[in-house]
């Protein structure tokens, strides 16, 4: 891992990546006639793989394939062969890819010509300064996946979209259940505007989805009523995701294993691998990662307490 005496460099290099402006398509469409490794962010439900299919359909290499690959499902094996095409690689959630992959990726793509490979479009959630800070991020990994970010704002900072976005959704799923388009009263578009949309995009599609269903102004605003309270009890009920509470936990346990076992040992590293069934190298790493490298270095940094 990169020391984080580098951080700031890394915080301008994202502050002036590719900003999103409010001609969405516009922005979709430069970035497709590069080949360069682009991030999308933004919160859950802002359709991070729809415009990442949409910069594939968009670019040059559109007659080629397009694949989504689950970052924590993800094998060497399987990004060997993905990047050997010439088509479009989606890795989801980026974070969750594990360090050793993010090593693997680095050193693959040293010196790749992007022009002639794989095109990389990651997205994610988090902030990836944040994964970095807490040694869960390769610091040159995560420069080689920002080097173009597309910051897609969440809903409710988009106002201006939302009768529009509404609207559309409404003639798509009135098409679909081969019905008139129901027309949005005053009281709907009222909600409408004044709703924050915690899951963004994906809950207004229910939501105009339940109402070319029902095709009926009060049932509809009524079920858009209690879903909204449903969604707002969840999200306020709602907790760190376990996948991301489990590292944290195993993360923890790790260095506190470490901790005693150097302190048991007296600092002594080779024994210390020995007892902890690792390899020396694997040791330093894990020691370098928590910086620990002696039993009062372990006192100093808190791990184990």
């Amino acid at each position: 891992m990169a020391d984080h005496s580098t951080i700031p460099g890394l915080k301008r290099h994202m502050k002036h990546c590719a900003p999103l402006s409010g001609q969405l398509q516009l922005g979709i469409a430069r970035i497709a006639e590069s080949d360069c490794p682009v991030l999308i962010a933004g919160e859950h439900g802002v359709s991070k793989r729809s415009i990442a299919r949409q910069i594939h359909a968009m670019s040059r290499r559109s007659r080629s394939t397009y694949t989504e690959l689950e970052s924590a499902e993800a094998t060497e094996q399987a990004l060997r062969d993905l990047l050997s095409t010439r088509g479009t690689l989606y890795l989801a959630e980026i974070a969750d890819l594990s360090p050793s992959l993010q090593e693997w990726l680095v050193n693959a793509c040293q010196h790749q010509d992007w022009s002639q490979s794989c095109r990389l479009v990651c997205g994610t959630s988090r902030e990836l300064l944040d994964e970095v800070r807490d040694r869960h991020m390769r610091e040159d990994f995560c420069y080689l996946v920002s080097a173009v970010t597309l910051r897609i704002a969440p809903l409710r900072y988009r106002k201006a979209e939302i009768l529009s976005l509404a609207d559309d959704l409404l003639e798509h799923y009135a098409r679909q259940f081969d019905r008139g388009k129901p027309v949005l009263g005053e009281e709907i578009a009222g909600f409408l505007m004044e709703h924050t949309w915690p899951d963004n995009l994906a809950e207004l599609e229910t939501a105009m989805k339940t109402v070319a269903a029902i095709d009926d102004p009060s049932i509809s605003l009524a079920a858009l009523k209690a879903a909204a309270a449903a969604t707002k009890l969840n999200a306020n009920r709602q907790t760190r995701p376990l996948k991301q509470a489990a590292r944290v936990a195993s993360t923890q346990i790790e260095r506190r294993m470490i901790s005693e076992v150097m302190a048991a040992t007296g600092g002594n590293r080779k024994r210390a691998a020995d007892e902890l069934g690792i390899s020396y190298k694997a040791l330093l790493y894990k020691l370098k990662q928590a910086e620990i490298d002696s039993p009062t270095a372990a006192t100093r940094t808190g791990v184990g307490r």
